[in-house]
Formats: structure tokens, sequence, C-alpha cells
């Protein structure tokens, strides 16, 4: 069964090789690491040129996050995608393949995510990403954010019939992903250990774009609970995580919290 990982970037030059070097310390036999990046400008390219044949990458124009990563998984080689971003990194050598283990032992399974820690951009750690467990897309969708995007890896035939990422959406991509791929998956399993580094700094959609992010979110929520049929008490627990994601933007926006 072989790994690919799969790593958009643009202009992450202070980031990007820390992501690299965590997928190669995986040390998984037969993977590749496939790097889409928009045309970068700030020396991208130099640092991706270093990694030889370790790393296939092109550089060129893109219309975001969501081409590139479509791009990505449709020139991967793999059976399993393994989708982190470039100013994140795996926490450990191994854990990654904690996550290929569930899927050996259980080919119906499909899609496995873990926890993550919240860390900032010199990786110092801030607190643990806020999990739990989600077995269907209502629970993504009622729940006030979804699994982990870095710390979730999918067989790159659900990802397919899902359709892929949709292109037009810059904030929310993975979580709208989740409630269209979930009911596709065959199994999801969850796994009890860090499994990703998810850095917060202002260069980061979810720091600078926070408020767009979150009404996003809410949009592609509404539209998911009239596709589902859910009823008025999943209706108003969608209503809550939007109102206590707002909350936190405005505690941020005061100075009340820190954006983390």
């Amino acid at each position: 069964m072989r790994l690919s990982f799969v790593v958009p970037t643009r202009n992450q030059a202070p980031f990007l090789r820390r992501c690299l070097d965590s997928c190669i310390a995986q040390a998984i036999p037969d993977s590749e690491i496939i790097v889409v990046d928009g045309a970068s400008t700030d020396g991208s390219q130099a640092i991706l040129a270093s990694y030889g044949d370790r790393v296939a990458w092109t550089s060129e124009r893109d219309s975001g996050q969501a081409e590139a990563i479509n791009k990505g998984i449709a020139r991967a080689s793999g059976e399993v995608i393994a989708w982190i971003n470039s100013d994140d990194y795996y926490p450990d050598p191994g854990c990654v393949r904690a996550a290929l283990d569930e899927l050996d032992r259980e080919p119906a399974v499909d899609v496995v995510y873990g926890d993550a820690l919240v860390v900032t951009a010199d990786g110092e750690p801030i607190r643990a990403y806020v999990n739990r467990d989600f077995a269907s897309a209502r629970d993504v969708v009622v729940a006030p954010i979804g699994p982990p995007q870095p710390a979730t890896i999918f067989r790159r035939d659900v990802f397919l019939q899902s359709g892929g990422l949709r292109e037009d959406l810059h904030f929310t991509l993975d979580y709208e992903l989740w409630i269209r791929m979930f009911p596709l998956a065959r199994g999801i399993r969850r796994v009890h250990r860090a499994l990703a580094c998810m850095a917060f700094h202002p260069g980061a959609k979810s720091t600078y774009a926070m408020l767009p992010q979150i009404r996003e979110q809410a949009a592609v929520k509404y539209r998911a609970a009239s596709t589902l049929g859910l009823g008025l008490v999943d209706r108003l627990r969608i209503a809550v995580g939007v109102g206590l994601n707002l909350a936190y933007w405005a505690a941020v926006r005061t100075g009340l919290r820190r954006a983390a």
C-alpha cells in the first residue's frame, strides 16, 4: 500500500523545510512526496530543488489551495493520501505509520484521523486541538469544528469518488470535503495520538481571515443541514457552534484571547 504525501504551498519558505523533513522522517518505504507550489516568490523553489529526487514538485500559478491539492492528488500514485499544508508538520517519526496500520488491519476502513497539537510558528506548543469522535457527515456538521485536516489520511479512491475539493472555497475546503467524503467511506477510525502539529501564525488563513472562515463554514453547515435533512435539535447545535466560533473571534478581536 503506497502512501503519497501531498503538500500545497505558496510563499511558505520559512516553514517548508520543516514540513518536508517531517514527511521524510516517517521513513515509510515506497512513499512519495508531491509538492504543488503556487508560483512562490520567496525562494521556495530553491528549497524544493535542494531535496533532489526525494521530492517531486511543480511551481505554477493556480486559483488557490484547493486547486493545488486536487492537482497533487491527481498526480499521486499512492493508494493512500496524506495531505499536509507546508506550514504544518508531523510531530514524530512513526506517527503516520500508526494511521497506516489502521488501514492495513482493516481494508474496509477508508479514513483514519488522529489528534493534533496547535503550535506557534516556531513549533512551541499552545494547546491540544479540540478533537472528538466523528463517524458520519452529521457528526461533522453539528460539531463546531471537524477532524484536524493534517492529522487525517484517506484512501485516494474515496477522495476521487467524492469529486475532490471544491475550488470555490478558500477557508473551509477540508471541512466541506469531510461532509461529502465521510458518507462514501466504508469505515472511519480515530487514532488517539497526535498525528500532526498545526501552526498558528499571522500568515495562516485561520488567523488573518478568521471571520470570513467562520462565515464560510456557517454557510457550508446550513447547506449540508438541508441536504442531510437534519432536524431542529441538530440545527440548534449548529447555531450554538457557530455562535461559539463568533464569540471566540470577538474575544480575539478585542484582545481578550490570543488567536490559537
